[in-house]
C-alpha cells in the first residue's frame, strides 16, 4: 500500500539530482528545444544576372546568416550556399545550369513553394524570347500593384525596369513595400533595372545592394539570346548628376562604344536607361523631356553598332517614337501619378496617358511587341525589326512551371486574367 508514496519520493529525489547535476561545472543538460531555423526573408526573393549557365538569387533578412538555396529541374535537390560571412543582404549563385531551361528553387527562410525561373538562352541563340519592359512605380502602391499583376500574367522570361522604383531610396519601409508589391513577378522573372533619379536620393546605396552587379559600375551589359542589352546610368553621380539633373560621364560614353565594338553585327542592341534621348510631356518642366547627355552618348555609340531601340522612363506616360533614325520608348506608367504626353510632337508615333507596360517578342531577326494597360487592353502594337527569314518557333514563351520542366518541353499557356482598373486615377505631379 506504500508503493504510490515510494514512487513519488523516487521522482522527487530524481528531480533533485537533476538540479544538483545541472550545478556541476561544465555539465549542461540536453536542450529539448529544436535547433534554430534560418531567419525569415523580409524582402524577396528576386532573380538577378540572368545567364545561360548560372543565375543569382537575392533576398534580405533582418538577422545575419549564410544564405542557402535548394534548386533543380523537377525536384529542388541541389543546394547552393552563399560564400563569405553571415550577411543580411543575400546573393546566392546557382551554378552548372542548362541554357533556356526551367528550374524550381526554394530559399531557406522564404515562403515555401511556387518559385521558378528560366535560364537565359546562349548568347546568339535566335530565341524566341519574351521580355517585359516597365518602370516608374514611385511608391504608389495601389496602381503599382495593378501594373505588376497585369504584367506578371504575361509570363515573360526577363523583366527590364526603367527606374524610379520608390519615392525615397533612403526609406527601407518603402523598399519592403516595393518588394511585396513585386512578389508575383520577381520570384519567377530575372530582373534588370536601370538607375532612376529617385534611386540616387541615397547616392545609389540601395540600388547597389539590391540590383547592381557587384564589382561593376551601375552601367553594364548582358547578352540574352539574340539581344544585347546595354544598361545605362543617366543620373551618374560621377558626371555631377543630382535627383533633378541628369548626367553621363565621358567614362561611361567610352565604355558604351567599346562594349558595342564586341557585339556581332547581327545582334539586336537595346539600351535601357531612365531619362531617355526623347520624351514629350504636354507640360514641359525643368529636368524633364529628353536628355541631351543621353542623346550624345547614343549618337556616338550608333557609329560603332546600330542601336535598335532605347527603352526609358522618367515621364509618367507611354510614348513611342522615332527621331533621327533612333527608335525610342517612354515606359513610365508603372504606378506613379500619371502625366499627359504630347502626341502631336513630330516623331511621336503613339502616346497614351495610361498605367501600362510593354512586352517584346524576339525570334531570330524578328522583333515585335505590344503595349497594354492594366485591363489587358492593347494600347499600341509595333514591329522593331524583321526580315525575309521566317521565325519557325512560337513567338511567345511561357514561364509558368511545367510538371516536368525541361528544355524544349511545352509550357503552360499564358494566364490572361487581369485585375480590373481603378475607376479613378490619381493625377499628381512632382517627380
Amino acid at each position: 500500500m506504500q508503493r504510490p508514496w515510494n514512487d513519488a519520493l523516487a521522482l522527487l529525489l530524481l528531480l533533485g539530482a537533476c538540479d544538483k547535476f545541472r550545478a556541476i561545472p561544465g555539465v549542461e543538460p540536453r536542450s529539448t528545444l529544436p535547433p534554430k531555423g534560418p531567419p525569415d526573408a523580409v524582402m524577396g526573393p528576386w532573380i538577378l544576372e540572368p545567364q545561360a549557365k548560372q543565375m543569382t538569387i537575392a533576398w534580405v533578412t533582418d538577422e545575419a546568416s549564410v544564405g542557402r538555396v535548394w534548386y533543380g529541374q523537377r525536384e529542388t535537390g541541389r543546394l547552393a550556399t552563399e560564400e563569405g560571412p553571415p550577411v543580411t543582404d543575400h546573393r546566392v549563385v546557382l551554378p552548372a545550369l542548362q541554357p533556356a531551361t526551367q528550374y524550381r528553387y526554394q530559399v531557406e527562410g522564404a515562403q515555401a513553394g511556387g518559385s521558378w525561373f528560366t535560364t537565359a538562352p546562349e548568347p546568339g541563340d535566335p530565341g524566341p524570347v519574351s521580355i517585359l519592359v516597365y518602370g516608374d512605380n514611385r511608391t504608389n502602391s495601389g496602381d503599382h500593384s495593378l501594373v505588376v499583376r497585369a504584367a506578371a500574367a504575361e509570363r515573360v522570361t526577363l523583366a527590364l525596369h526603367t527606374g524610379d522604383m520608390v519615392m525615397d531610396a533612403k526609406d527601407r519601409v518603402l523598399w519592403r513595400q516595393w518588394f511585396r508589391e513585386e512578389r508575383d513577378l520577381l520570384q519567377h522573372t530575372p530582373f534588370i533595372a536601370t538607375v532612376g533619379n529617385h534611386e540616387i536620393t541615397d547616392d545609389g546605396v540601395a540600388y547597389s545592394k539590391y540590383f547592381q552587379r557587384r564589382g561593376l559600375p551601375p552601367y553594364w551589359s548582358v547578352d540574352y539570346g539574340p539581344v544585347h542589352i546595354a544598361v545605362l546610368d543617366s543620373f551618374e553621380r560621377a558626371a555631377g548628376a543630382t535627383p533633378h539633373s541628369a548626367g553621363v560621364s565621358d567614362a561611361q560614353k567610352a565604355w558604351l562604344e567599346e562594349d558595342l565594338r564586341r557585339v556581332p553585327a547581327d545582334r539586336h542592341v537595346w539600351a535601357l536607361v531612365h531619362q531617355g534621348p526623347y520624351s514629350h510631356p504636354a507640360h514641359p518642366r525643368l529636368g524633364h523631356g529628353g536628355s541631351e547627355a543621353v542623346r550624345s552618348a547614343l549618337a556616338a555609340a550608333q557609329k560603332v553598332h546600330p542601336i535598335e531601340v532605347v527603352f526609358a522612363g522618367h515621364e509618367h506616360f507611354y510614348e513611342r517614337g522615332e527621331i533621327d533614325g533612333l527608335k525610342y520608348f517612354v515606359l513610365g506608367g508603372g504606378g506613379a501619378p500619371l502625366d499627359d504626353p504630347d502626341p502631336s510632337f513630330p516623331g511621336v508615333i503613339s502616346a497614351q496617358k495610361a498605367l501600362s507596360f510593354a512586352t517584346v517578342e524576339v525570334c531570330g531577326c524578328h522583333v515585335k511587341g505590344k503595349a497594354k494597360d492594366i485591363t489587358g487592353k492593347v494600347i499600341d502594337s509595333f514591329e522593331l525589326a524583321g526580315c525575309a527569314t521566317p521565325c519557325n518557333s512560337p513567338t511567345a514563351v511561357s514561364a509558368a512551371p511545367a510538371v516536368a520542366p525541361e528544355k524544349g518541353s511545352e509550357l503552360r499557356k499564358r494566364n490572361r486574367r487581369r485585375r480590373s482598373a481603378s475607376s479613378e486615377r490619381r493625377d499628381g505631379k512632382g517627380k
